[in-house]
């Protein structure tokens, strides 16, 4: 659907929900979680890369391709601004993220990039790990306005975590038993370094640091049952949408399912906040694999009211993930939400929930069967650009069309809640004085 010229009722809608929902009103900025996956820690072998993007700086996000560097790229911007990217990977395999961590600023002004514009030059220009590595140094040395942790996986097997404040940074290797002994590194929005922590801090060390909570659940969901391995489904469906309430899942919630759902849910200090605007799951390769097979599973708007797709650099970007205002897709995932926001838009109304979950999982859920299927058949061959754009586009397709569904049936739902009478004021009486 091309928004630009399509009448389509739904269009219509989100056009006229936007004008309400051009911001958000008192939330904190810095509310992003993310997790460093070693192939050592994952079922198939494969490095996982995973982020949840909250900020109050816009809630609307698309993915674009850029071609301006040594390396094509696909990432996820704010619309219509790219000078700065938020999540990404490259042809040569590289994917990045990060979590803001403003304990590593320093007094002063700084001058050089700053997260997201070194997050774009490292998806331009660097392969691997050791590459970013380098750029880090580099910039330690001409200077730079980073405060963040940053994720990154590579197709060799890499894996790591940087600490990056202005000039100076520290890494963290997921394959590294001392520093990652289960293979994984995990962040919120603080640094060990600042902290002088070790790489994996318990509750008690933390005490009451910023986002604590939400690193610790975090640390939990990595911890699957039976001393198991993590796949790319649990992190794509268990880790982007939890809403726990410190240690315990809530009841009826993805990672509770039996029981009853609350009237509400606040999600203050849950992963999954009414703050996020996007996710992304990054599914590396194997040593020896085609790198072209990196596929990051993006999911724009927040991912409890919205459907992750599989992006590849050679597919190129969808219609439905890309445009200056907003990914459409994102954008029906936004009116989703807020339809069922509190009032103080700090938590949602679960009413709804159930029933936005069921059609909108069970979508999910074929993609990433379909899309595993289809991998395999693509890593028996030389890949085919054409062939990757094709199916890259019928997915984004499909999904859009589970969430055109859900969209036109919440809003009927929505507007069949019995609305309280009018009052009935009495008639007053009318003065005879002249």
């Amino acid at each position: 659907m091309d928004r630009h010229t399509s009448a389509h009722p739904v269009a219509i809608l989100l056009g006229m929900l936007a004008m309400s929902t051009s911001f958000f009103s008192g939330v904190e900025t810095r509310a992003c979680t993310t997790a460093v996956i070693s192939g050592k820690a994952t079922v198939d072998g494969r490095p996982i890369l995973w982020k949840n993007r909250d900020t109050s700086s816009t809630m609307h996000n698309e993915v674009a391709l850029f071609e301006d560097g040594k390396y094509k790229a696909i990432g996820v911007f704010n619309a219509g601004s790219r000078g700065s990217v938020w999540m990404g990977t490259n042809e040569a395999g590289f994917c990045i993220e990060n979590s803001v961590s403003r304990d590593l600023a320093l007094e002063g002004k700084q001058s050089g990039p700053g997260n997201g514009g070194l997050m774009k030059k490292a998806l331009q220009t660097c392969a691997t790990v050791a590459d970013f590595e380098k750029l880090l140094e580099e910039t330690n040395r001409t200077g730079r306005k980073t405060v963040a942790n940053f994720g990154v996986i590579d197709a060799s097997g890499g894996a790591a975590l940087f600490e990056t404040g202005p000039k100076s940074f520290k890494k963290f290797d997921a394959n590294d038993p001392v520093v990652a002994p289960n293979g994984y590194v995990v962040r919120s929005n603080f640094s060990t370094t600042a902290h002088d922590l070790g790489a994996n801090p318990t509750a008690e060390e933390l005490g009451k640091i910023y986002s604590a909570d939400r690193y610790l659940r975090a640390c939990s969901l990595m911890q699957v049952e039976d001393g198991g391995k993590l796949s790319l489904e649990h992190v794509v469906r268990q880790c982007t949408r939890d809403m726990a309430s410190g240690e315990a899942a809530l009841p009826g919630t993805v990672n509770s399912p039996s029981g009853t759902l609350p009237e509400t849910i606040s999600t203050k200090n849950t992963i999954s906040r009414t703050t996020t605007v996007s996710a992304a799951v990054f599914h590396g390769v194997s040593p020896g694999e085609d790198p072209a097979l990196t596929t990051m599973w993006t999911i724009l708007g927040d991912p409890k009211f919205s459907i992750a797709v599989p992006c590849w650099v050679a597919g190129g970007v969808a219609e439905e993930l890309q445009d200056d205002r907003g990914g459409e897709l994102g954008e029906i995932a936004i009116s989703l939400r807020e339809w069922n926001l509190t009032p103080d838009r700090d938590g949602v109304y679960t009413r709804l929930l159930p029933s936005i979950w069921a059609d909108l999982w069970t979508a999910e859920d074929k993609l990433l069967s379909e899309t595993a299927m289809v991998k395999q058949s693509w890593a028996k061959r030389k890949l085919a650009p054409a062939v990757v754009a094709r199916y890259h586009a019928n997915a984004a397709k499909y999904a859009m069309q589970a969430m055109q569904r859900k969209f036109i049936e919440t809003k009927e739902a929505a507007l069949a809640v019995p609305q309280p009478a009018a009052p009935i004021f009495a008639p007053q009486a009318t003065s005879t004085n002249p």
